[in-house]
C-alpha cells in the first residue's frame, strides 16, 4: 500500500465556510453520529510487568503519556535512571502540533528563534531528534517530522543569506543533517519498511543537494563550522581568526560522515525495495560511500597524531593543512561506521586528562590546545572546550558502535559507562535533572543557560544512549533483536521493559542471582511478555521477533483548534487573561506544564467566579472531541472546580449535548477529554468555575476530528494572482481531492467552508462518483466577501465525504487563507498626511531606543525626511497625530536607503510613544526581509517570523491595526501585498494603553542616509 497522507493543504491564505456548511442548516445541529478520533495515547499491547511504572513518574505531569509511549527503565545508578525519565519529559515538551497539513514537528527551543524554519523547526539537531524519538510507541510525531523536513515546509526555500546560511537555499540544508541515516535507523526500530521506502526519492534529493559543497578533487564535502551548528570552534579560531563565529570553510569529519551514513542508508533502503532500478541506485550509493570513506582517511586522518581533523579549504590555506587542535568532531566517523580498522587509537584521547576527559565532559576541544575555552565564559555558544550535549550524544553513539564491533584494546564497556555517567551528572541543576545548552567541563554548572530560552533544551540524545548503548538493544533489519549490554560488570540487575520494537514489546532483564525480579538468574529477553532467550551471564543475546504488523490506513486525527502562527484563524478568545499569559498560547500546539518557560492561558487574579476560554474557527467546523490540558502549579492556579463545554448556534451559546468526560472530574496537570455526537459550529468555549482560593490555567485547548487515511484534500486560492478577493467581487477557489490509496474511492462529495456572511457558489461539479487510485478530483467555487469586509486574511477550509470500500470516510483540508487586499481608502479618517514639502522636523520627536546606537542627524524638507550618521544610529520618530480609538493604518513611502550592505539599513512604520513603547513593522534593505517589532514598557512581545521583501524608492510600506492584531503590507509593482500578522493583546487595546502613541516611523542604519518620502495615517 502506498504511504498515506491526510488533510495536507496549501497554506496560501486564511478564510472559509461552504455553501453546505454555512448557517443554512442550523450551525449547532448534530450532523451524524461521531466517528471517534483515535485515542490520545497508543495502546501498549502485551508485555511484561516487572517494574513499577508509577514511582519514576512521580512529579511529572500527564503520566499517562509516558506509560503509553516510553520503555521503562530500572538500573542501579540513580542519576542515570532519573535523567532517563527527565529526558523523556524534555522530549515530550518539544513535540509540537502545527496544523492539519504538517501535523507534528520536534522543536529545539520552546520559543523558536528568528532563524528557525517555518513553523519553528531547526534542522541542526533533527538527526538527534529522530534517534531519540524512534523509541516512542506513538509513531505519528516522527512520521510527521521526517515528512516536514523532506517534503513539507522544512524542505521549502529559504534566503541564501548569511544569517541562515548563504551557501544553501532550503531549510533542510541550513545546517548539516544526517537525514537518511536517521530515517533508516528509525526503521530498524519500528520495522515499518513502507514508510521509509516511500521516502527514498526525497532522501536521494536531500543527499544530492549537498553537491554544491562537494570538492571533486579531494572527493570530500566542505562546510563552514557554524553550519555544523558549531560556532567559535578551535578550528574556527585557527582558520578565520577575524570571524571565529563562522570559522573558515573546510573539509570536516562531520558533514562527510553524515553523507557517508546517508549514502549507506539510501543503499540499504533501495535494496529493501528490490526493484531493478533500486538495485542500481543501491550500487551507486555504495560506491559513493566507499569513495567518501577513502577520501576521509586520505585527507582528514593524521597517522602521526592519530586523529581525524578539520582541513582548511584551499582559498583559506593553499596548503590545505589539517587543523592543529583535536576536536570532538574527530569521533563522528564511528557514529556512522565510517572509520577504518586501525584508527581506534584515536579513542585514547577521550580518556586522556590532556585530551577530552572531564568530570562533566567530554570537552569539545582537547585541553592541550591553545584555543581551549578561549572566551568561552564571556558569552554563549563557543564550542572550543565547554561540555556540549549535542556533541557528547554523537560521541557516545560512536563509542557504542565501536564497542559493538571487532574487539579493540583502547576503550571498554566500563569506559562507556563512565562517560555516560559523567554525561548524566552534567544534566543537573539545583539538585534536579536539567539540560540547557552547554556546561562547564570542570564545574557543576551550566554556562549557556538563558532564562526563558535554554530550559529543557532539546538538542541532544540521552534515552537512546541508554537503550541502544548501555542496555545494548541493537536494532536489526531482519526479524531479530540483539542485546549487548555495556553495563558495569559489577551490576547485579537492570531492566528495560516493553520497548516498542518491530510492532512488538521487547523486555531486557538482567538479574545476577534471580532475587530481584524472580524470573531466574541471568540475562533474559521477552517478546510480548513471553520469554524468548536467556544466558547465564552478561554478553550478547539474540532472539527472533515476529515481523512488524503491516501498517493499516487508520483515520488520522486533525486538531482544528491549532494555530501556530499567532494570527488569523482559528482564533482563541477568553473573558479574562492574566497579564503575563497569552490566550494564543492555548492553541499554539505546545503542551508543557512549566512555569519558565511557559505556554499557557490563565485567568489568574480574575475578579470573576467563572471565566471562559474558547476558539473561533472562523468557518463552520464539525466538532466531536474537545480536549484541554489543564495547567496546575499547585499554588494559585489549580484544576477547575467544574466546567461547561458550549458551542455557538449562530445566535447564542448552548451547552454541548451528549458529553462523555475523561476523567469525569477535571484534573490538573493532565489531559481532560470530552467526546460527544458530532455537531457543526463556528465557535466553542469552555466555561471554568474557579477552585476555592485559586484560578484556572490551560496549556493547550484542542478540537480533534478524524480524517481518513489514504486521501489528501487541499485548497488552491488566487493569492498569487493579481486579482485576489475583493468585497463584492467573486474569487475562484479550488478544492483538490487526491486519492493516494491503492484502490478507488466512490461517492466523493466536497464542500467549502467560508466565513459567516460570505457566499460560496459551486462553479462546476463538486461531487464525483469515482476517484481512481492515484487520481484526483478538482471542485471549484466562486467565493465572494460581503461589502465592507476589512483588509485581512480570512479562513477557508474544504471537507469531503466518500466511500472507501464499504466504509464511510471523511477528509479535511488544513486552513487556507483568502486575502482581502489592503485598500487605504477603507480608513477614511485622515490623521496625518505629510509629504515633507518643507522643514516640518519641529513637529516630530525622535526617540533613541538603544544606548548602543546614536540618534540620527535629521533633515526634513524638499519632499523627504532623512536620518543619517557615520556610526550605527536608530531613531523612532513620533509624529504630531495621536492614535485614535478603533482600527488604524500607518503608511510610509520609501525615498532612499543607505545601500552600504551593512547589517542595518531599515525603515519602520507604525505607532511610537517613546523609546520603550512602539508598535512597528520593519523592513531591512540589506537582508531584503520584513518583520514586526512591538515593545511595551521596554519589553518585546514575541512576534517571530520574517517575510521576504524588496522595496524600491516610491514603494509604500504599511502597518494596520485591527482589534488586537497588527498586519504589515507592502505596495510594490502596483499592488498591495500582505506580509506578517501578530497578535498584540492589550498593547493598544484601551484608551489608556493608546495614550501617548502617535503615527510614526523609524530609521535605522549602520552608516549613511535613509529617508522616507511621505507619512500617511488613517483611521476608521
Amino acid at each position: 500500500m502506498r504511504r498515506t497522507a491526510v488533510a495536507l493543504a496549501t497554506l496560501v491564505a486564511l478564510v472559509a465556510p461552504t455553501a453546505a456548511l454555512t448557517p443554512a442548516a442550523p450551525a449547532g445541529a448534530a450532523a451524524r453520529p461521531a466517528v471517534p478520533a483515535p485515542a490520545p495515547y497508543p495502546e501498549v499491547g502485551r508485555g511484561t510487568a516487572f517494574l513499577d511504572h508509577d514511582a519514576p513518574l512521580a512529579g511529572y505531569a500527564e503520566p499517562e503519556w509516558y506509560k503509553a509511549n516510553i520503555p521503562f527503565l530500572e538500573v542501579p545508578d540513580r542519576e542515570i535512571q532519573d535523567v532517563y525519565y527527565y529526558r523523556w519529559s524534555t522530549y515530550k515538551r518539544h513535540i509540537r502540533y502545527t496544523d492539519a497539513a504538517t501535523g507534528n514537528i520536534i522543536t529545539e527551543f520552546h520559543n523558536a528563534p528568528g532563524y528557525a524554519a517555518p513553523l519553528g523547526g531547526i534542522v541542526a539537531a533533527a538527526g538527534h531528534h529522530v534517534y531519540e524519538g524512534r523509541w516512542l510507541r506513538d509513531t505519528r510525531p516522527l512520521d510527521d517530522y521526517l515528512t516536514y523536513w523532506l517534503r513539507g515546509p522544512g524542505s521549502g526555500p529559504k534566503p541564501k543569506e548569511d544569517y541562515v546560511n548563504k551557501d544553501t537555499d532550503d531549510w533542510a540544508h541550513q545546517y548539516a543533517f544526517w537525514a537518511a541515516d536517521a530515517a533508516y535507523q528509525r526503521y530498524l526500530v519500528t520495522g515499518d519498511a513502507g514508510f521509509v521506502e516511500d521516502l527514498l526519492p526525497d532522501l536521494v534529493r536531500q543527499y544530492d543537494k549537498w553537491g554544491g559543497q562537494f570538492d571533486k578533487e579531494l572527493g570530500l564535502y566542505w562546510s563552514v563550522p557554524v553550519w555544523d551548528a558549531m560556532e567559535y570552534t578551535a578550528s574556527s579560531y585557527e582558520t578565520d581568526p577575524a570571524d571565529p563565529y563562522h570559522g573558515g570553510a573546510g573539509y570536516r569529519p562531520t558533514l562527510n560522515a553524515y553523507q557517508y551514513g546517508d549514502a549507506r542508508a539510501i543503499a540499504a533502503i533501495a535494496r529493501m525495495r528490490g526493484r531493478q532500478g533500486d538495485k542500481a541506485l543501491a550500487a551507486t550509493f555504495e560506491r559513493r560511500a566507499g569513495a567518501l570513506r577513502t577520501a576521509l582517511h586520505r585527507h582528514l586522518w593524521d597517522p602521526e597524531r592519530a586523529f581525524f581533523y578539520h582541513k582548511a579549504r584551499a582559498d583559506l590555506d593553499p596548503q590545505r593543512r589539517l587543523a592543529s587542535t583535536r576536536e570532538q568532531i574527530g569521533f563522528v566517523p564511528w557514529a556512522f561506521g565510517m572509520a577504518n580498522p586501525g584508527t581506534e587509537k584515536a579513542w585514547a584521547q577521550l580518556l586522556d586528562p590532556q585530551g577530552f576527559a572531564a568530570p562533566y565532559g567530554p570537552t569539545t576541544a582537547e585541553r592541550r590546545s591553545p584555543y581551549f575555552m578561549r572566551d568561552a565564559l564571556r558569552g554563549c555558544c563557543r564550542w572550543n572546550g565547554p561540555s556540549w550535549p549535542y556533541s557528547t550524544s554523537t560521541t557516545l553513539t560512536a563509542m557504542a558502535n565501536l564497542l559493538n564491533g571487532p574487539e579493540q584494546p583502547v576503550v571498554t564497556a566500563e569506559d562507556y559507562y563512565r562517560v555516560l555517567r559523567g554525561y548524566a551528572l552534567t544534566q543537573y541543576k539545583d539538585g534536579r535533572p536539567y539540560v540547557a545548552e552547554a556546561h562547564h567541563p570542570d564545574e557543576p554548572r551550566w554556562i549557556y543557560d538563558g532564562r526563558g530560552h535554554s530550559e529543557h533544551y532539546n538538542h541532544s540524545t540521552f534515552a537512546d544512549l541508554v537503550i541502544s548503548g548501555l542496555i545494548g538493544l541493537r536494532p536489526q533489519p531482519g526479524g531479530t533483536v540483539v542485546v549487548n549490554p555495556l553495563v558495569p560488570a559489577s551490576w547485579d540487575h537492570f531492566a528495560l521493559e516493553n520497548v516498542p520494537y518491530h510492532g512488538h514489546n521487547v523486555t531486557v532483564l538482567w538479574d545476577r542471582d534471580g532475587s530481584r525480579y524472580g524470573q531466574g538468574a541471568g540475562l533474559r529477553l521477552y517478546v510480548d511478555g513471553e520469554p524468548v532467550a536467556a544466558r547465564p551471564g552478561l554478553g550478547e543475546l539474540t532472539a527472533r521477533v515476529p515481523a512488524a504488523p503491516a501498517r493499516r490506513a487508520e483515520p488520522r486525527p486533525v486538531n482544528d483548534a491549532a494555530n501556530p502562527h499567532g494570527a488569523g484563524h482559528p482564533r482563541p478568545f477568553a473573558s479574562y487573561t492574566n497579564g503575563i499569559d497569552d490566550v494564543w498560547d492555548a492553541v499554539d500546539g505546545r503542551i508543557y506544564y512549566d512555569d519558565i518557560p511557559h505556554s499557557r492561558w490563565t485567568n489568574y487574579r480574575s475578579p470573576n467566579a467563572e471565566d471562559h476560554l474558547g476558539v473561533d474557527f472562523g468557518v463552520p467546523t464539525e466538532v466531536s472531541d474537545v480536549r484541554f490540558h489543564a495547567y496546575d502549579d499547585g499554588g494559585g492556579v489549580r484544576a477547575p472546580a467544574s466546567y461547561r463545554l458550549e458551542h455557538w448556534d449562530g445566535a447564542a451559546w448552548r451547552e454541548v449535548p451528549g458529553q462523555v468526560r475523561t476523567p469525569e472530574r477535571p484534573a490538573g496537570a493532565a489531559l481532560n477529554r470530552i467526546t460527544f455526537p458530532a455537531l457543526t459550529t463556528t465557535k466553542i468555549r469552555l466555561v471554568f468555575r474557579n477552585p476555592a482560593g485559586a484560578w484556572v490555567g490551560v496549556t493547550e485547548l484542542q478540537a480533534w476530528s478524524p480524517a481518513a487515511a489514504g486521501t489528501r484534500l487541499s485548497i488552491e486560492t488566487p493569492i498569487e494572482t493579481p486579482t485576489p478577493a475583493r468585497p463584492g467581487e467573486p474569487a475562484t477557489v479550488t478544492a483538490v481531492f487526491r486519492n493516494e490509496d491503492d484502490r478507488p474511492v466512490t461517492r466523493v462529495r466536497t464542500t467549502l467552508a467560508v466565513p459567516p456572511g460570505w457566499s460560496a457558489e459551486p462553479a462546476g461539479r463538486v461531487e464525483a462518483s469515482v476517484v481512481r487510485a492515484g487520481g484526483e478530483f478538482r471542485a471549484r467555487w466562486r467565493v465572494t466577501p460581503p461589502a465592507g469586509t476589512r483588509p485581512d486574511a480570512y479562513p477557508l477550509r474544504a471537507f469531503a465525504t466518500y466511500r472507501a470500500g464499504a466504509a464511510d470516510a471523511r477528509a479535511a483540508s488544513a486552513y487556507a487563507r483568502l486575502d482581502v487586499p489592503l485598500d487605504p481608502a477603507a480608513f477614511p479618517t485622515v490623521a496625518i498626511q505629510d509629504a515633507f514639502p518643507q522643514d516640518t522636523s519641529a513637529r516630530y520627536t525622535v526617540h533613541r531606543p538603544f544606548g548602543g546606537e546614536a540618534e540620527p542627524s535629521v533633515a526634513a524638507g524638499g519632499g523627504r525626511y532623512a536620518g543619517s550618521g557615520d556610526q550605527p544610529f536608530f531613531g523612532l520618530v513620533a509624529g504630531p497625530a495621536p492614535l485614535p480609538p478603533g482600527d488604524a493604518l500607518t503608511v510610509v513611502t520609501v525615498d532612499s536607503f543607505a545601500g552600504t550592505g551593512s547589517p542595518e539599513d531599515s525603515v519602520f512604520a507604525g505607532w511610537v510613544k517613546d523609546a520603550d513603547d512602539y508598535v512597528t513593522a520593519w523592513y531591512n534593505h540589506t537582508r531584503k526581509a520584513s518583520g514586526i517589532n512591538v515593545r511595551i514598557n521596554g519589553a518585546f512581545l514575541d512576534t517571530p517570523g520574517d517575510a521576504a521583501l524588496t522595496l524600491k524608492p516610491g514603494d509604500r510600506f504599511a502597518l494596520m491595526l485591527s482589534g488586537d492584531t497588527i498586519t504589515s503590507f507592502a505596495h510594490t509593482d502596483g499592488a498591495w501585498r500582505r506580509l506578517r500578522s501578530a497578535h498584540i493583546g492589550a498593547a493598544l487595546g484601551s484608551a489608556e494603553a493608546r495614550a501617548g502613541f502617535r503615527y510614526g516611523f523609524g530609521l535605522r542604519g549602520t552608516s549613511g542616509t535613509i529617508a522616507i518620502a511621505a507619512l500617511e495615517g488613517g483611521a476608521v
